[in-house]
């Protein structure tokens, strides 16, 4: 205790290095980052984390000199951890575009509510794709995954010594490439199987010109559209896995190029 007041020169610059990293994970990463955990709560546990690690880490950072070259650190460290989060979380989203894809789709684009986590109005079945994903990646153990991240990534990466590389910027494009890959692959059988349904009654109001079309339409498309959204459950859980994969790799890779190899 005493060691630690007599390096409180030492400790609070580190301290205050590790709380940043920290707080841009807890900015960007899934679960973390949902505002439906209360600010207060999100700031409480930045603090416990960083008291928890901190002292592992604090004496790893280079010497500072004066106050602009902690300011510079503190900002490159809340950079490191956003990064880490921000890719994680596009692959994270990618049941929410693919319930984007089906909404339009089945002709519930205008049934839309407020999401809590973006305070946009999102449709109905991207905010249920969502939750399913998050209750699939609690069930999962994937919370364990991001809070071994918060601890991990100080041993691979020391204090002030990360490196942003062009090769980061293209593995964070790459994450949302691979989400919206993901998404149309995830959607593809519901669309091609509304476009079926489409083409089937485009097919009869041909044959019978009289048939009000938009009457028939508009439940006939929901009601397949639900059926089809049953069905496509089986498909969530066969794409968990290649998901939960994806955010691992991603997390990985970014960290062997913020460490510069």
């Amino acid at each position: 205790m005493f060691d630690l007041i007599d390096n409180a020169h030492i400790a609070v610059p580190g301290m205050m290095l590790v709380m940043a990293r920290l707080s841009g994970m807890f900015l960007t990463f899934p679960v973390f980052s949902s505002n439906s955990i209360s600010n207060r709560i999100k700031i409480a546990m930045v603090l416990l984390f960083t008291l928890v690690i901190s002292p592992n880490f604090y004496q790893t950072y280079p010497k500072i000199e004066n106050f602009l070259q902690l300011g510079v650190m503190t900002i490159k460290e809340l950079c490191i951890g956003f990064t880490l989060g921000f890719g994680t979380s596009v692959i994270f989203e990618t049941f929410s575009i693919a319930g984007m894809f089906i909404g339009r789709q089945i002709g519930l684009s205008m049934a839309q509510s407020i999401d809590p986590n973006t305070n946009n109005q999102t449709e109905i079945i991207s905010q249920i794709f969502l939750l399913l994903m998050t209750v699939y990646f609690l069930i999962s153990n994937g919370h364990y995954l991001v809070i071994e991240t918060f601890y991990k990534n100080f041993k691979l990466i020391p204090l002030g010594t990360g490196i942003f590389s062009p090769v980061l910027g293209r593995n964070i494009v790459h994450s949302g490439s691979d989400a919206f890959r993901l998404a149309l692959n995830f959607a593809g059988p519901t669309l091609i199987f509304m476009l079926l349904v489409e083409s089937a009654v485009a097919i009869t109001v041909r044959v019978m010109p009289e048939m009000n079309a938009f009457f028939i339409t508009l439940p006939l498309r929901i009601g397949c559209g639900v059926f089809a959204l049953i069905n496509s459950l089986n498909i969530f859980q066969l794409m968990y896995p290649t998901i939960y994969e994806f955010v691992y790799q991603y997390i990985g890779s970014s960290l062997s190029q913020l460490r510069g190899v």
